[in-house]
């Protein structure tokens, strides 16, 4: 071409979640197996089914003309009303100040993309990818992080988060996941509020990811932005992909607060709507069921069962990778992600499949990476079974990140037992 069609920072683009698919893939193919993807949060991948009376509520929208027209481009209406009402708060928000996207992937675009460049967005680490990635991309350089703590269940490091603001006037805002992905924790509400008092002394807004708000366990309560957050600027971010089994709806919306509290933030809440104007608006379908389906008669029964399943798994895989002395492990408060610490873990090898998938393994692993990295690719050549690494959520420690989503008993169970066993193997003589 006769221009360079790659950013600078174009490097800076990763998603690991999806990344692994593309090695797993190959490792299938010259295996002649069938991988057991614990990769990604896909309740139908995992054997979920649809309950009929969801599908019938799709197909009767669908059905109608309404369906298939643009929607304001703030998003539906009575979508909007709903979320209000049921989700949000009217002391801190309006029905204009909720506005639905395809899917909270484009959100957390837009959100960062329309910041100044020269501007930052504290994230914890580990993190969910979406936010690490589009908070490098914005900056061109590596994303700021702050730790949470392994040793004090994924909790975040609050004076760590107070002096990297106070030390760095570039960050704006602060990102908060919880409940949490990828760790399963909820955080106390006064870790909460702490953040909320920090982001008020040091003039911030806040974003918090609430998507997994109504996914924890028994006796966890878990406190939401808009109850806390006071007269400070802020945006929750929420969807259905995750109350509901069908997460190639792509339908998430945010809900912003105290816009009016700050002139700065207003201005830029505002360059999000023509941004999302620009656009029209987003998909029609998922809006218009969303009412329909959360009034619905069956739908707390239907969520409390998924969490009572999610909860159970997190049960047996925490008393089972807990007897396993090389790992640490937090048992999940909620969500349906399990994250395994491995603890000095070496650089090592597993008995692959076949003579190809060794070969494979050899090509990939002469290439420099994080260790978790060759321990994931290790596990789908031995064992075919497709995890993240925690570093590629934004991690300095090695790990994994497995789902809870499994519906088959027998086939959790002896997942459990494959990595298990591989995690011993792994170690070899230094177990």
């Amino acid at each position: 071409m006769r221009q360079n069609l790659l950013r600078a920072n174009s490097d800076l683009l990763r998603y690991p979640i999806r990344e692994v698919v593309e090695i797993g893939k190959q490792l299938e193919k010259l295996g002649h197996f069938s991988m057991i993807w614990e990769n990604i949060g896909d309740p139908i991948t995992a054997g979920e089914s649809v309950p009929d009376w969801i599908k019938g509520i799709v197909n009767d929208t669908a059905a109608s003309s309404a369906a298939f027209a643009y929607t304001d481009s703030r998003g539906d209406i009575k979508a909007r009303k709903y979320v209000l009402e049921h989700f949000s708060n009217e002391k801190v928000c309006t029905i204009d100040d909720i506005l639905f996207f395809n899917g909270l992937g484009e959100a957390i675009n837009k959100i960062l993309n329309h910041l100044p460049k020269e501007t930052r967005v504290l994230v914890p680490s580990p993190t969910y990818p979406s936010h690490a990635t589009a908070e490098a991309m914005h900056a061109g350089c590596n994303f700021i992080s702050y730790q949470l703590d392994p040793e004090n269940n994924w909790e975040p490091n609050l004076e760590e988060i107070e002096n990297k603001v106070r030390y760095n006037e570039q960050i704006v805002a602060i990102l908060v996941i919880n409940p949490n992905n990828p760790t399963g924790s909820v955080y106390r509400k006064e870790t909460l509020e702490k953040i909320v008092a920090i982001a008020k002394k040091y003039d911030c807004f806040l974003i918090f990811d609430e998507i997994y708000h109504h996914m924890t366990f028994e006796g966890v309560e878990n406190t939401l932005l808009h109850e806390i957050i006071g007269d400070v600027p802020g945006i929750s971010m929420k969807g259905i992909s995750k109350d509901i089994p069908w997460p190639g709806s792509r339908c998430g919306w945010i809900e912003i607060y105290n816009s009016e509290n700050d002139q700065n933030f207003r201005d830029y809440i505002k360059m999000l709507l023509l941004a999302k104007m620009l656009e029209v608006c987003s998909t029609t379908l998922p809006q218009k069921i969303l009412p329909t389906i959360y009034s619905h008669p069956k739908f707390e029964a239907l969520l409390s069962q998924r969490i009572k399943k999610y909860e159970q798994r997190a049960e047996e895989a925490y008393t089972f990778f807990s007897k396993i002395p090389q790992v640490r492990i937090n048992k999940p408060r909620g969500v349906f992600y399990l994250v395994v610490e491995l603890l000095d873990l070496p650089y090592s090898q597993l008995d692959a499949k076949t003579k190809s998938i060794r070969i494979l393994l050899n090509k990939l692993e002469k290439q420099t990476m994080q260790e978790d990295f060759q321990f994931s690719y290790e596990l789908m050549g031995s064992e075919g079974i497709c995890v993240v690494p925690l570093s590629g959520f934004g991690s300095h420690l090695n790990g994994f990140r497995m789902t809870l989503l499994q519906n088959d008993d027998a086939v959790f169970s002896e997942t459990l037992e494959k990595i298990g066993r591989s995690i011993t193997n792994y170690y070899g003589e230094q177990a």
